[in-house]
């Protein structure tokens, strides 16, 4: 079956190939973040290279509505070609088409790596240059103001594309220390944003551009971006998370690249920066040791249930990335909003962008005073927890305690290392996606040993009672697995009524092996709700395991004999078997928003509706999940029960 999208220019339905999608991605950045007007731009054009030769020009921009109607005057030829296509294939064809018109600009892209030319008087005589100038620019006048700084039109593709293009060039073979210049370069331009200048510092000129060019090195450009990320590694709030050995160690042709695709766009100030860094890092870190990040949905739901107060400490012990821990953050940003009254005619919350300069500043600065007490988290993983460091200060927050430790050593130990912060009974909530799989089973018998879960288990034939009966990593091999683990140590993170929600594989829950597990937590906790996951929900994240949330209270003294437990099965969590986004539709097959209304369609030249904008609904489309219903019958639960509950 032929995959359709539709043309950001024209409006209308076309084959999905790589090369299309390489051509869509760059027109909709030239509307978006160039600021170049839709009504200049063409794609397919033909251009006439001789008496009986046409051919056609990917991307065509004019100098005005007139020229483009008369195809006349081009200003910018695009050569788009797949990702697999190398540089310099396509680049006389290229400039056959600028040798052929009137245009003073040509660009090859191949949707990772960008080539520019500035066309000069003499025939066939190019300048290479680093850059696209915005619209209403020319070579040799750059200059970029902070307030002129656009939202990304696609932060995750520019992640991935910058990621993509240092690694192709840089030949270390090493992804890990890739991953980290880009988010050292990340946050040279944070500090460029965050600085109250009001020209950007993070931008390489054009005479720079030609220094690299020419001789390889520019000292005034090296200088300029080093000191951003000393300044960036040396800011208060960053303290914890460099050790202040890091290095930009790239070379400075890709730094000079990184710097163009970020200068025209704002990190603080784009909505998805969250949402782009997590997809980002996923790419990075896929189900090592058991880890497999927590689908976005499933996120919410917990949070959700759980309901943080905003004088609650809320911990996860197995924090990857922090996704839990930003998720909570949000939610107590919503909470402040609506105490301040920011919301709008239907009570719903503003967006930050809607709020004026002076409350974001007031909601940065609670979010931080509360991410700070508040907010905790722990990973074995020593990369991870600063990446985790690192998203939650794209969320705008604290992250002073995230720690890297085991949280199944023993408690004197983990509170050792975690400076006393992290200690027995001392957690309100726990929310966590621990590891599991039986290929990484703990074995050490000091970490055993403080366990329940440590020891194998018999059950007597004739009362059916479990007891201990020796320890799982004696002469017999063996061990547990992480999962198991980390309920018994979760249970006693938690002060007596605290609460807590863990995504487990649905084994714990039902295999005959694991029966004792379901008799220890009869004793020690009560089981208020299980959340089945459609079994894709962490295919996309390197797994397959059917897996379930368990939501549990730790009594204040006796659980009662009987209590009723809310059941729950998640059949659809906003994207398919493959990570793609599904949305919901209304009875006319439409894409509706979050409100029901269907979003916006395209129109071809006639003004005919053609497809719906696939910007908008990738904006505002409602994804198609049932965690709103199932949220719903929680609620009515919790109202019937209240007295059994939080």
């Amino acid at each position: 079956m032929t995959n359709k999208i539709v043309c950001y220019i024209r409006g209308v339905e076309i084959v999905e190939t790589p090369e299309e999608k390489v051509r869509q991605e760059y027109v909709r950045r030239l509307v978006e973040e160039y600021g170049y007007p839709k009504e200049l731009i063409d794609v397919e054009v033909p251009i006439q290279l001789g008496r009986d030769e046409s051919k056609r020009a990917d991307i065509v921009v004019y100098r005005s509505k007139q020229d483009r109607e008369r195809r006349e005057n081009h200003n910018i030829i695009v050569e788009c070609k797949e990702p697999d296509v190398k540089y310099p294939d396509g680049e006389k064809q290229l400039r056959s088409y600028t040798n052929s018109t009137t245009a003073q600009i040509g660009v090859w892209t191949n949707g990772i790596e960008f080539r520019y030319w500035k066309r000069l008087k003499e025939p066939d005589r190019y300048d290479e240059k680093g850059y696209l100038p915005k619209y209403g620019q020319e070579y040799g006048d750059k200059k970029i103001l902070k307030k002129e700084l656009r939202p990304s039109s696609n932060l995750q593709a520019t992640f991935k594309r910058i990621h993509d293009n240092i690694y192709a060039n840089y030949k270390s073979g090493n992804k890990t220390k890739v991953f980290y210049q880009v988010i050292y370069l990340l946050f040279a331009k944070i500090q460029d944003e965050k600085s109250y200048e009001p020209e950007c510092r993070f931008i390489i000129y054009d005479r720079e551009w030609d220094e690299i060019r020419d001789k390889g090195i520019s000292k005034t450009f090296e200088k300029r971006i080093s000191d951003l990320f000393e300044q960036a590694k040396n800011r208060k709030e960053f303290e914890d998370i460099f050790d202040g050995s890091e290095k930009i160690e790239i070379p400075i042709r890709q730094v000079a690249n990184v710097i163009s695709e970020f200068e025209n766009i704002t990190i603080l100030n784009t909505d998805v920066k969250g949402e782009a860094f997590q997809a980002f890092i996923s790419g990075q870190f896929r189900g090592d040791a058991g880890q497999f990040f927590t689908p976005d949905p499933i996120k919410a739901l917990v949070v959700a249930m759980l309901e943080p107060e905003p004088d609650e400490v809320v911990l996860d012990p197995a924090c990857g990335s922090s996704g839990f821990l930003v998720f909570t953050i949000n939610h107590y940003r919503n909470w402040v909003k609506k105490q301040k009254g920011w919301i709008d005619e239907k009570d719903n919350v503003l967006d930050d962008t809607d709020l004026t300069p002076d409350q974001r500043e007031i909601l940065r600065g609670k979010i931080k005073e509360y991410a700070g007490v508040h907010i905790k988290g722990i990973d074995f993983d020593n990369d991870l927890t600063k990446v985790a460091k690192m998203y939650m200060v794209m969320v705008d927050d604290g992250h002073t305690n995230i720690w890297t430790s085991n949280s199944l050593i023993p408690f004197d130990e983990l509170t050792k290392n975690t400076r006393g912060t992290i200690t027995y009974e001392g957690i309100d909530i726990i929310m966590t996606n621990p590891p599991f799989g039986s290929k990484g089973k703990v074995e050490d018998p000091n970490i055993l040993s403080g366990y329940d879960f440590g020891f194998a288990w018999r059950k007597d034939k004739k009362t059916g009672e479990f007891d201990k009966e020796k320890l799982l990593a004696g002469k017999r091999g063996g061990g547990q697995v992480p999962d198991i683990l980390f309920i018994e140590r979760c249970l006693s993170l938690l002060k007596k009524g605290g609460r807590m929600g863990i995504v487990l594989p649905d084994g714990d829950l039902t295999n005959q092996n694991t029966e004792f597990v379901r008799a220890w937590l009869k004793d020690k906790a009560q089981i208020v709700a299980v959340i089945s996951l459609p079994q894709e929900t962490f295919v996309p994240f390197g797994a397959g395991v059917k897996s379930s949330v368990l939501f549990l209270k730790k009594p204040k003294s006796k659980s009662p004999e009987r209590y009723p437990i809310f059941f729950a099965s998640l059949e659809k969590i906003g994207y398919d078997i493959k990570g793609r986004k599904t949305y919901k539709r209304n009875g006319n097959g439409e894409v509706v928003d979050c409100d029901g209304r269907s979003i916006d369609y395209l129109t071809d030249r006639k003004g005919n509706k053609t497809k719906q904008d696939p910007a908008l609904i990738e904006m505002t489309g409602a994804l198609d999940t049932n965690v709103p219903d199932v949220l719903s019958e929680w609620i009515k639960f919790r109202k019937e029960f209240k007295s059994y509950l939080w």
